[in-house]
């Protein structure tokens, strides 16, 4: 797969990177239906670290020889033992890596930057050796001289199918990002694959900006998991490449709110509401200007069908609901609406004291028992349904 395919590729890190988030510890199974997943989405590498224990071996070589379309990637330490035991894995491919920042070389490693060179040489050509396909990631890339940066990824030119450069810290804005990638490009005999993380906010607009910039690939996690503030999310960016870019990629749009359910689900880390694309509200509103233009032409406050990301559109009742959004959810229903006055009072009432909104549910069983309309039976769509909202307020609670 390595350089068959036109840009822009995706380097999927979830399993990676996005377990070494605080807390989160996927299960071997777990890893399956996610490497899967992330595969039949579109995505054309996934990382994966060998290393890290026995069991992690294991699962390395199965996904190795699962047949996934999406290439399995081991990223691996500079030492011949971690480059054998990848092998040993069947792995497509590896990734080596290395910190190319002063700071780094000098606290952390202790060497020069000709020392960090020489060393990288040696197991990058061990690693040809042993008939491996060979990446490099340059730890915290974008705190180090860039003129070291350029002449690292070019002593590595011909033996590497890709370099990432690596904003370790995600300290860059968009605009020193598209300047850093764009003279690496101009410099460079390497095709690039951007790695960005999330420590300011930043890291969708840093990655668009990087592959404007001509990087011919992205790395990221779905739902931006990963270490501190996490990493780049794939769905946001990919999203963001077709909608604002025009990028069209080779994926599943349509899988990608499971597939970060899945995500949340397996790691415990609970998506926030107001997430982009997959969080659950990202296609609810609640706001009676919203709520109508919304049902007069949905592109008034939606950027695109929910549908597309395999979301779906909510209208919510509230403090803030206007009486136009009743009426288009009473007709949807053939349910007359005579006291719509008095319905709408009712609903704002319950959402001031129980200081959330209410579900078109809610809303439906609240007509059923409250008995707002007496011209037709109101159809209640759960009978099992005993909405919390609504028994907390007529318990006066």
């Amino acid at each position: 797969m390595f350089k068959n395919k036109p840009k822009c590729l995706i380097w999927d890190e979830t399993l990676r990177d996005g377990e070494q988030m605080p807390g989160v510890v996927f299960g071997p199974e777990e890893k399956i239906d996610l490497a899967v997943r992330s595969s039949e989405f579109g995505v054309d590498f996934i990382d994966i670290m060998p290393a890290v224990s026995n069991s992690e071996r294991i699962l390395t070589k199965r996904l190795s020889n699962m047949g996934l379309d999406a290439d399995i990637i081991a990223a691996t330490m500079l030492k011949k033992e971690h480059i054998e035991m990848a092998l040993d894995c069947d792995v497509q491919g590896i990734i080596l890596f290395t910190p190319l920042s002063d700071l780094h070389l000098r606290y952390k490693l202790k060497i020069s930057r000709e020392e960090n060179l020489n060393r990288v040489l040696d197991m990058v050509d061990f690693s040809k050796e042993q008939g491996l396909k060979v990446c490099f990631a340059g730890e915290d890339s974008t705190r180090a001289d860039i003129n070291y940066v350029i002449e690292f990824t070019n002593e590595l030119s011909r033996k590497i199918e890709y370099f990432m450069p690596c904003d370790t810290l995600g300290c860059l804005t968009p605009s020193v990002t598209y300047s850093f990638i764009k003279k690496l490009k101009e410099n460079c005999r390497t095709p690039l694959c951007l790695h960005v993380h999330n420590d300011f906010g930043l890291a969708t607009a840093n990655t668009l900006a990087g592959l404007s910039a001509g990087a011919e690939m992205f790395s990221g996690t779905f739902c931006g998991i990963g270490e501190r503030a996490g990493n780049a999310p794939i769905e946001e960016v990919c999203t963001a490449l077709k909608f604002l870019n025009g990028v069209e990629l080779d994926v599943r749009y349509d899988m990608l709110t499971k597939i970060c359910n899945l995500v949340e689900r397996y790691s415990g880390v609970k998506l926030q509401s107001h997430k982009p694309i997959v969080g659950e509200n990202a296609f609810s509103h609640e706001s009676g200007i919203h709520a109508d233009g919304i049902i007069k032409h949905p592109r008034t406050y939606e950027n695109f069908d929910p549908e597309f990301v395999g979301q779906t559109r909510r209208f919510l009742f509230g403090k803030h609901t206007g009486k136009n959004v009743l009426r288009y959810i009473l007709k949807k229903y053939g349910i007359p609406h005579s006291n719509l006055d008095h319905l709408l009072e009712e609903i704002k009432s319950i959402s001031e004291q129980q200081h959330c909104s209410l579900t078109e549910t809610d809303v439906l069983n609240l007509l059923a028992y409250e008995e707002y309309s007496t011209e037709v039976e109101v159809p209640i769509i759960n009978e099992n349904y005993k909405s919390p909202i609504l028994l907390r307020a007529k318990a006066g609670v």
